[in-house]
């Protein structure tokens, strides 16, 4: 079953960092089929054929950002991990 995602990434650019966070869940994930850009700030859309980890996908592009933005990020991601992290499929 396939399963359309919303994730949000506090300070994640897509113009700037869209090409680094695909590649890296499409290469930790093998049941993330695409990662697509959205217009709206540090958000992607990812497309699973599998479970959904939502949190795992968070730490690996977590990981892909600079490491001093990191420590605020998943602060706020744990306060919003259930209106942000919420399957849309």
């Amino acid at each position: 079953m396939q399963r359309l995602c919303r994730i949000t990434v506090p300070g994640l650019s897509v113009k700037r960092d869209f090409a680094t966070a695909r590649r890296r869940l499409l290469a930790a994930f093998p049941n993330v089929e695409e990662v697509i850009a959205t217009t709206a700030p540090g958000t992607l859309l990812v497309l699973s054929s599998g479970s959904v980890d939502v949190e795992a996908w968070l730490e690996v592009l977590l990981d892909s950002r600079a490491p001093e933005k990191v420590p605020a990020a998943r602060r706020l991601l744990h306060r919003l991990a259930g209106s942000r992290g919420d399957s849309a499929a």
